[in-house]
Formats: structure tokens, C-alpha cells, sequence
């Protein structure tokens, strides 16, 4: 019985020699299929005779001793023409299977399942984009091995040390009066040095991720009972009260640095100011297939392409090339409206599905929903929602779970039909309570 030809790996015992017989055959078409073109003809003709009389012989299912010749014929002939196709090595069975592999990946991104990274928070908390976990300045650490098993969940920690000894202040911009009070905000990322804490009068750079703001964490860390308040703009509201009273309160130095909200906090050299965790954004696949056979469905999470929308455009007119995800409000023909309460509604009716939407429609703030914000305030293609809005035809009005943080419909206006990508299907990492079926 042939058990192997030379200059091939060993084939496995089980295998009869029909089964070699077939598997020869698929040899000669590959060759043929990869080096047909530059065989002298003469060679190339030898090879198709041989595979003929081969494939005769294991149509009619010939005896060993009629197709064993036969086999061993074509394989000298293979070895002559097949180059670095024929004979076959482990290593070239592995590079077409890592090859076909990414070939069979690459279609079902294409056309079946698409990775995306939840990026911003417009749609917390039905899903997550960067969020923190704040502890007290003098909180104790996570020890080496739990940081360890926190990056197999892309969790990062943050411990920021005192550069002297001094009072940490909060860099502040003016903002113009409110009323009889002057009004400030927290001054923000700067280019080139990102966020800036100054102890004492020096100043301390803290660099955290692009798509993270750092406004919260230093709300919870020195006045974490303003970021208890429900309010309808959550930290936006919050900061604004807290400036507020700490101008009554004489709490805001202005310096040759600019304004400063003294914190109260006084730390010693190498003492941590800041000690906190993030935690990435949820990673889920986007189905592609649904929206082929079905039309968007208001309430639907969708992802969709972002280059058709001026409203997103650069300050230059090139298109945006980022995706995003948001949850589709309104369909063709329907009218929108946000009342003074934070309740939307569809027709003349408050939204009575899914639950995301009637949670923020009841403002359950206990559970992170805080209401629906009417608008965005003066964007060039807004449509705010403190009228009845009818969406037009051929395009859908998108807007993110956290109202008061989602750049959405209310600003940039409508999403294209066309444009739509798929639905968020699973969510895949990190390993918390979103893992799971996407809602």
C-alpha cells in the first residue's frame, strides 16, 4: 500500500489510496491554477495527461495496482513543475491557512461582522465609552497583581504626585457674568500640555488619553458632594454651581497665571493628588446583515458612517471619516419634540419603548439617566428639538443616551440612509455587567 511519496510530507496511514489519489489531483489544479502560465507547453500537456488518467481511474474506482502507478507518475511530474507549490512543507500548509484565515476575516468584517470601540460616553449608560474610578488622594493603591489582571480589561491606573508642597488649585478661564456673579469654567486640555494641575504656584501636567476628560475626576476627588447633585447637565450643571458659590466664598484667586479655585486640598512633595483608575470604552460587533432585509427601527442602536454630514465636517470642509453610534430617534416622517421636563416626544406622544428612552423620559436619574436636553445651543446645522421637528426623507435623527454629553442630530443634523452600517449586536470586552447581548 502507498503510504507516502517522496518529497511530501508522510500522508497518514488511514489515508487509502484513493483518498492520496484525490488529493494529488487537487495538487495538479493548483499548480496549474498558480504556474500554469510560465510551464513550457510541453511540460504542462505531460501534466494534463497524467491527471486525466489519474481522474479516470478514480471515477471508475480502479484497483491499487492500476492506480498506485499512476499516482506516483504524476507526483514525479508535479515535483518538476509545481515550484514552491508542489512538493508541500508543514510551514507552507500553515502560511495558507494564516492566509485564508484573514481572507475569510476580512469578508466577514466586510459583510458580516464589524469590530467597534464604544469611543465617548453620548451614549452612557446603556454603554460605555472611557469612565474612571476615583478614590481619595491617600487611598490605598491596587497592589501589582490586581493593576496586572486589570490590563487584560484595559484598565489603567493613575496616581499623581505632588511636584512641592502647596495648596492644589483648579486652573480656571472667565467666562463673562452671570447675573451679579462673575462666571468661570474649569480651564481644559491645552495643546501640546494636556491637563494642568497647579500645587502651590506650580504648575503639574497630567496626561491621560485624548478622548478622556479629566474635569470629572477632579470634581469627585475634591468636591465630591456637588457630584452627588442630580442635575439635568450632570458635571456641566454641577461645576457651574460650585464655581458659583466658591466666587461667593472668595475660594477663586486670580494670579499671573490666570484664576485659580483653591480646592483645600494641601498635599506634601510626593504626596498623590490625584488616584484613579479608566477604564476603556465597551468593544462590541456591529451586525451589517439586518439592515440589508430590514428597515432602522425607531429605538434601534445603530452605527453609522459619518462622511455625508457637513454638520461633522473640519473646520477646512473635509468630511469626517469616524463612525459613530447613537440611537435612532426618529425615522422618515416623524415629528420630535423635547419638552421643559427632559421627555421626548414622537408624534404628539412621549416615547413608551425601548427602555433607555422612557428612562430618560422619566428622568430616572438613579439608574444614570437624566432626561433628554431639547438642544445643543448654536451650531450652523442644528436642529434642536424645542419645536416639533419632522425628519425628512431618506434620513433618520440620531440621539445619544446621555443627553447632556452627546454631540448628536441636535447638532450636526440628520444621518443619510445610506449611511447607516449595521446594529450593535454583542459586547464583547471588557468583562463587566454590559458583557453581552447589546441592548
Amino acid at each position: 500500500m502507498l503510504t507516502h511519496l517522496p518529497g511530501i510530507i508522510p500522508l497518514p496511514k488511514h489515508y487509502s489510496y484513493l483518498r492520496i489519489a484525490k488529493q494529488i489531483l487537487e495538487f495538479d489544479h493548483k499548480v496549474k491554477l498558480y504556474r500554469g502560465d510560465v510551464l513550457p507547453a510541453e511540460d504542462l500537456a505531460e501534466q494534463d495527461r497524467l491527471a486525466a488518467q489519474l481522474l479516470a481511474l478514480v471515477k471508475r474506482s480502479a484497483p491499487p495496482a492500476e492506480t498506485e502507478p499512476a499516482i506516483s507518475a504524476l507526483h514525479e511530474v508535479l515535483v518538476r513543475n509545481g515550484g514552491k507549490i508542489y512538493p508541500v512543507s508543514t510551514t507552507g500548509d500553515y502560511v495558507e491557512m494564516v492566509v485564508m484565515a484573514a481572507i475569510v476575516a476580512g469578508a466577514i468584517r466586510s459583510f458580516l461582522l464589524q469590530p467597534f470601540k464604544i469611543p465617548t460616553n453620548s451614549m452612557w449608560p446603556t454603554y460605555n465609552g472611557m469612565t474612571s474610578v476615583v478614590r481619595a488622594p491617600d487611598a490605598p493603591v491596587p497592589d501589582l497583581a490586581t493593576r496586572a489582571l486589570d490590563k487584560f480589561q484595559w484598565t489603567w491606573t493613575y496616581v499623581e504626585r505632588a511636584p512641592v508642597d502647596g495648596e492644589v488649585k483648579i486652573p480656571l478661564e472667565y467666562a463673562g457674568f452671570d447675573g451679579k456673579d462673575k462666571h468661570y469654567r474649569v480651564r481644559g486640555r491645552t495643546p501640546g500640555e494636556g491637563y494642568v494641575l497647579v500645587v502651590g504656584n506650580t504648575p503639574m501636567a497630567i496626561d491621560v488619553p485624548t478622548d478622556f476628560g479629566l474635569e470629572g475626576v477632579m470634581l469627585r476627588t475634591y468636591f465630591p458632594d456637588y457630584a452627588k447633585l442630580p442635575l439635568r447637565r450632570q458635571d456641566a450643571e454641577r461645576w457651574d454651581k460650585l464655581l458659583v458659590q466658591a466666587g461667593r466664598d472668595n475660594r477663586i484667586e486670580t494670579g499671573p497665571n490666570g484664576p485659580m479655585l483653591l480646592t483645600g486640598y494641601k498635599a506634601k512633595v510626593g504626596q498623590p493628588v490625584l488616584n484613579f483608575d479608566i477604564l476603556t470604552g465597551d468593544m462590541l460587533f456591529v451586525d451589517r446583515v439586518s439592515y440589508n432585509f430590514v428597515n432602522p427601527s425607531r429605538g434601534d442602536t445603530f452605527v453609522f458612517k459619518t462622511n455625508n454630514i457637513p454638520g461633522l465636517a473640519d473646520r477646512n470642509g473635509n468630511p469626517s471619516q469616524n463612525y459613530y453610534v447613537k440611537r435612532l430617534a426618529g425615522v422618515p416622517g416623524e415629528r420630535l419634540f423635547v419638552d421643559a421636563d427632559g421627555r421626548l416626544y414622537v408624534n404628539g406622544k412621549v416615547v413608551t419603548s425601548p427602555e433607555p428612552m422612557v428612562l430618560n423620559s422619566e428622568r430616572a436619574t438613579d439608574r444614570g439617566y437624566y432626561g433628554y436636553i431639547a438642544d445643543l445651543g448654536d451650531y450652523a446645522y442644528a436642529l434642536p428639538l424645542s419645536k416639533e421637528y419632522t425628519v425628512t426623507d431618506r434620513h433618520y435623527y440620531a440621539l445619544g443616551d446621555n443627553s447632556a454629553n452627546s454631540f448628536d442630530s441636535r447638532g450636526w443634523g440628520e444621518v443619510p440612509e445610506k449611511d447607516v452600517v449595521g446594529k450593535p449586536l454583542f459586547i464583547l470586552h471588557p468583562f463587566t455587567s454590559h458583557w453581552g447581548a447589546a441592548k
